[in-house]
Parts: structure tokens; C-alpha cells; sequence
């Protein structure tokens, strides 16, 4: 039983919370839609990853994000957005 709780904990406590949260690397306006191109982390830290360059300068990322006029002006190419 006591092991359980030490696992329940090391779950709860050490989940990484970056995989809810990447880097804004472009921002995009089109057909009334605002939207915030993101990259996680190890993306943009792996210059491997997809076969490009893996650089925040290709503008190719893991998440799009549908967002408002209000949160689209709030954040800027290179801010860190994290998910709710």
C-alpha cells in the first residue's frame, strides 16, 4: 500500500508539464481566423526532427491554435504558449 501512494505521487508530481505548453513561432491571420503556430520543445531542440533544420526560422509547427483577436495581440513570435 505505502509503495501505491509513492507512485500515485511520482504521477501526479512529475508529469512534465511541457508537453502542454510550446513556443509561438509565426502568427497568421486568414479568412477571419487568428492563429498561433506553435513548436514544442523538443522540436525545436531536435535538429533532426522532420528533416528540416528543426529551426524556429522554417515556420513549420506542432500545433496550430484558433485563437481571438484579444489573445492573438497578447502574444508575440517567440512567447511560450501553454495549453488550459
Amino acid at each position: 500500500m505505502k509503495n501505491l501512494i509513492y507512485v500515485f505521487c511520482f504521477l501526479a508530481f512529475g508529469c512534465d508539464s511541457e508537453r502542454d505548453c510550446c513556443e509561438i513561432i509565426n502568427k497568421v491571420y486568414a479568412d477571419n481566423q487568428y492563429t498561433l503556430v506553435g513548436a514544442f520543445a523538443s522540436s525545436i531542440n531536435n535538429p533532426d526532427s522532420g528533416g528540416n533544420n528543426g529551426g524556429l526560422g522554417d515556420n513549420f509547427g506542432d500545433v496550430n491554435i484558433d485563437v481571438s483577436l484579444e489573445e492573438y495581440d497578447s502574444y508575440d513570435i517567440g512567447d511560450r504558449y501553454c495549453f488550459e
